[in-house]
């Protein structure tokens, strides 16, 4: 299943909705936006034609230059996929791992997803597990699986 922005029970394309859809697909295309300037950033002109055009060869090469958040390719503006992806974009990019930063309101304009709000879509996917209790912080034990320097013992998580 892809979730789309049109799902859900309170689409009912009032004015308000579709200002609401507006926010979030500016957020949606911003994350996939930053995420192919991250990967000309990261590589050179060099880096692109030798490693890239040469594994990928070129079609494939620029796909890949230019595909968002998780390889959304960039035409697609309502589709959303690989949702813990999304999830990981806004723990990196965003200056609080908090959801709730910024006021609650998930549908005010201040939180269109940009560099210092991290990504729209996984702030929402946060704010749904924090209101399920999902600890989005962690637990006590979660840390194992980070700690490149912890011995694992039969009874770790």
């Amino acid at each position: 299943y892809v979730a789309r922005y049109e799902d859900g029970p309170n689409n009912n394309n009032n004015n308000n909705e579709e200002n609401k859809l507006g926010w979030k697909q500016k957020g949606y295309q911003t994350a996939n936006a930053i995420q192919r300037q991250l990967r000309y950033e990261l590589t050179t002109e060099e880096d692109r034609q030798s490693k890239l055009v040469s594994r990928l060869g070129e079609y494939n090469a620029e796909a890949f230059l230019g595909s968002g958040v998780a390889g959304i390719p960039p035409g697609q503006t309502y589709n959303v996929k690989c949702v813990h992806a999304h999830v990981a974009d806004h723990l990196c990019r965003c200056p609080s791992s908090s959801p709730a930063d910024n006021g609650s309101d998930s549908s005010s304009s201040s939180n269109v997803s940009s560099e210092e709000n991290g990504n729209v879509i996984g702030k929402h996917a946060l704010q749904i597990l924090e209101k399920r209790g999902v600890p989005i912080h962690g637990n006590d034990v979660c840390w194992q699986q980070c700690n490149v320097h912890h011995e694992r013992g039969p009874g770790d998580w």
